[in-house]
């Protein structure tokens, strides 16, 4: 007869979502913060020309999805979900 810790994976699986969440926000909030300061130093030196601003905010908004899409933080937290698994 085997004995199944349900408690223990449970506590596993939510650390592992917690972990999962938490390098998911980070990211998110670095790459509006980047996205924030390459505005703000489009806007100082092209003030008078507005299609800068427009292909700045659609390229930020790309990288910003980009990095959250292909970061390594959340691959990380895969693994530890792959490793506790096993």
């Amino acid at each position: 007869m085997r004995i199944i810790d349900v408690a223990g994976k449970r506590k596993l699986y939510l650390e592992m979502k917690q972990r999962e969440s938490k390098c998911s926000i980070l990211i998110i909030l670095a790459g509006f913060v980047i996205a924030a300061n390459i505005l703000v130093f489009q806007i100082s030196f092209e003030l008078s020309q507005l299609y800068h601003y427009i292909v700045a905010f659609f390229l930020l908004i790309y990288f910003s999805f980009n990095l959250y899409s292909n970061n390594k933080l959340v691959q990380g937290c895969s693994e530890i979900q792959g490793k506790q698994k096993e």
